[in-house]
């Protein structure tokens, strides 16, 4: 990488040119950074790269040097880049507080909410929330596996569960990883440190207890119960269909064959498109909505479409009514496992697993982009299939 200083060509209202620094590594990757600094042609020394015969002469080449020096050593921290891209390291070191770690995670956050994805910037924001609540200040050069096991431990005694605290430092790691692509630290401080999981048992219900909720008599004055019920159901015979994609399901998403949506959660990525079948089961749910004009089910009826935030809130309401619903529902029928509407997706997967259906076609039903993803989303129902293989040999 070569550096130098070079007036502009173009003369300010006062006679005085701008002094950039030029930075390249060849004719094709040349960038220009301003310096802050003017003066006149006269008053610039083009051989020995500095300011001369201004009564600021040794002021304003200090300001050079230091910007020179800051430059070089952010292309010696990431030797090898290009021009573009350290002009880019540069303006991003600037935009960024490059010590206050805590300030540029909420920073990731504002930029994260601007993008409209609210949920993930609410859940960040709670971790943030965590680490203000430890450390009121925060560099990046606090950060380190000693400090990390003393979080850890932190948030132990706080209650937190051993898979709340790796989602904790998954964030944190993501945000660490971004400033390393930024500039801001040559390296991720916390690579290699291991948070342990918990491998959580998937709770499902059987096509029988499926039944049960369909037959189960609902007086119609507890509509809440009716809609939620609907919803839970909805879920099963659309594969999983995530709550939040449920709630924002429109009818112009519906035709008389199938229901077309984007998965909200990966609509960024290929593959986020699903087409479901409509079964004889779903359309009779969808013959019981369909006076609404807008939505399949009335949760965001009183929503305005660009209040992304609202949208996002009434969703978390509506999740908590649904599910406290289902599970007083679960309790008259009889059913005593922890039921939610994610377990709509689980029992899906186990009733796939159990009528044979090939794990392809189980992972495109699910949404997954990677079959590894579908292994592990299914181990557990696996295992108590194997089970029933031992008992049916030996049994």
């Amino acid at each position: 990488m070569n550096f130098q200083f070079q007036l502009r060509d173009y003369k300010k209202q006062n006679g005085t040119q701008a002094v950039r620094l030029r930075f390249f590594t060849s004719s094709k990757d040349i960038q220009y950074l301003d310096t802050g600094v003017s003066v006149l042609k006269t008053q610039w020394d083009e051989k020995k790269q500095q300011v001369k015969k201004n009564t600021l002469e040794e002021q304003l080449n200090a300001s050079l040097n230091a910007l020179l020096n800051e430059v070089k050593m952010l292309y010696y921290k990431n030797e090898g880049v290009s021009a573009k891209r350290l002009l880019q390291i540069y303006k991003n070191s600037k935009k960024y507080d490059s010590s206050s770690m805590l300030d540029f995670f909420q920073s990731i956050i504002d930029e994260t909410r601007m993008k409209e994805a609210i949920r993930t910037a609410k859940t960040y924001q709670r971790y943030l929330d965590k680490l203000r609540t430890f450390s009121s200040y925060l560099s990046f050069t606090d950060i380190s596996p000693l400090w990390a096991k003393d979080y850890e431990l932190w948030l132990m005694k706080r209650g937190n569960k051993p898979n709340t605290i790796a989602s904790n430092f998954k964030c944190l790691n993501a945000i660490l990883n971004k400033a390393v692509k930024l500039g801001l630290i040559e390296k991720n401080p916390l690579k290699g440190y291991e948070i342990r999981t918990v491998n959580t048992k998937k709770e499902s219900l059987t096509i029988e207890e499926i039944t049960l909720f369909e037959q189960y008599d609902i007086a119609p004055r507890f509509k809440s119960m009716v809609l939620a019920r609907d919803m839970f159901l909805f879920s099963f015979y659309t594969a999983g269909m995530r709550f939040s994609d449920v709630c924002k399901l429109k009818w112009e998403n519906v035709t008389e064959t199938e229901i077309v949506y984007t998965m909200g959660k990966s609509e960024k990525r290929a593959g986020a498109t699903r087409y479901i079948p409509i079964t004889p089961k779903l359309s009779a749910i969808l013959q019981k909505y369909k006076a609404n004009k807008k939505y399949v089910f009335p949760v965001l009826d009183k929503c305005k479409d660009k209040d992304i935030e609202g949208i996002e809130y009434t969703i978390f309401i509506a999740n908590n009514k649904v599910n406290r619903a289902i599970k007083i529902l679960a309790e008259h029928i009889g059913i005593t496992k922890h039921i939610s509407m994610h377990i709509a997706k689980h029992s899906f997967a186990s009733y796939a697993v159990k009528n044979e259906v090939d794990l392809f076609h189980i992972s495109k039903l699910l949404g997954h982009t990677k079959l590894s993803t579908t292994e592990h989303y299914l181990r557990d129902f696996f295992q108590k299939e194997q089970a029933d293989v031992m008992n049916k040999l030996f049994g």
